[in-house]
């Protein structure tokens, strides 16, 4: 039997425009169904994709969202369900406070064990977030109304008491997939920290932005990273392009390395140089995101042609033969 990990990214607005235009691709161009992953990780914004992927809603239906067509009947009953808008700022507000929001942080993430982690440290640095971030948990407890999905979902918070990356769905914690996609969401000194037994979490992308490590050692066929915030070789390091995206590439490189060495497949999809160019600057700025899922969706088609894609594409193939045979 042939198992598959799906890993959706952080990124804003422009993350979740990303992932709608790469699944599409990936069930045009291989005929896998990314609902039926295995195992799905999201990170921040790819923790709202990840929650729509387990309510039901499919890959052709996250296009159609972006590109204002006619939804299938099943699609328009789930997205009917979300009562609550999306309303956030395009930029943060001034923060209410100057007071660090644990300046002991700056320690763990620079000095700590492992890898430095310049983005914990800088999430200690800065002050909570005061915008009220809990339309994402609502959204996603109006899309998923269940507790937790049924088949195996992960999603990426860092406690901003410790520093540590916590995997709600995995780890030993029980909070409703909406209280978890609202962590994953909490970006440092925007987005209010969320509360919960005891800890202040924030957004897993402060630990990764991919977090893609965290399926290595499960022995998967094959794992699919769809990634928003990095991008392809020779737009990856800086000074060619922001030193953010040249931090989190090299990040991810690193993850997919690690995956490899197990043995398993790994596809990455992440934006091109046509890709970066329809983008604007402010990942929380919607009006190019159209353009953004069209663009990742052709981009995505076009690396499935790739003749080194052609493992995982085989395999993401098998497991949907498998699927269609399963009682």
């Amino acid at each position: 039997m042939v198992t598959v990990g799906l890993v959706l990214s952080a990124g804003g607005m422009h993350a979740a425009a990303h992932h709608a235009g790469v699944l599409a691709a990936l069930a045009k161009g291989t005929g896998w169904d990314p609902r039926a992953a295995d195992l799905v990780v999201g990170t921040s914004a790819g923790s709202g994709t990840a929650a729509t992927l387990r309510a039901g809603l499919d890959a052709a239906d996250h296009r159609t969202y972006y590109t204002g067509r006619r939804l299938s009947p099943d699609g328009q009953a789930i997205v009917d369900r979300i009562t609550t808008p999306f309303d956030l700022p395009t930029s943060p507000p001034p923060p209410d406070s100057r007071r660090p929001a644990n300046p002991l942080l700056v320690a763990r993430g620079l000095f700590g064990r492992g890898r430095p982690r310049p983005v914990v440290a800088l999430a200690g640095l800065l002050p909570e977030g005061g915008v009220d971030g809990t339309m994402f948990g609502e959204r996603a407890r109006q899309v998923h109304p269940g507790h937790w999905p049924d088949r195996p979902t992960w999603i990426c918070a860092v406690d901003l008491d410790s520093g540590r990356r916590t995997v709600f769905g995995r780890d030993d914690f029980d909070p409703d997939l909406g209280t978890a996609v609202q962590a994953s969401c909490a970006v440092p000194g925007f987005l209010q920290p969320v509360s919960w037994a005891g800890r202040r979490y924030v957004d897993g992308g402060v630990h990764s932005s991919t977090n893609a490590d965290l399926l290595a050692t499960l022995g998967l066929d094959v794992v699919v990273v769809s990634s928003s915030m990095t991008a392809v070789r020779g737009l990856d390091t800086w000074p060619a392009g922001p030193l953010s995206r040249a931090w989190h590439s090299r990040t991810l490189i690193r993850e997919v390395a690690g995956l490899r060495r197990r043995g398993t497949a790994v596809l990455v999809l992440q934006p091109t140089g046509d890709d970066l160019e329809v983008r604007g600057g402010n990942d929380l700025d919607g009006d190019t995101n159209l353009a953004i899922c069209e663009a990742a969706r052709v981009s995505t088609l076009a690396r499935l042609a790739h003749p080194d894609a052609e493992p995982a594409r085989r395999l993401l193939a098998a497991a949907q033969v498998e699927a269609r045979l399963a009682p």
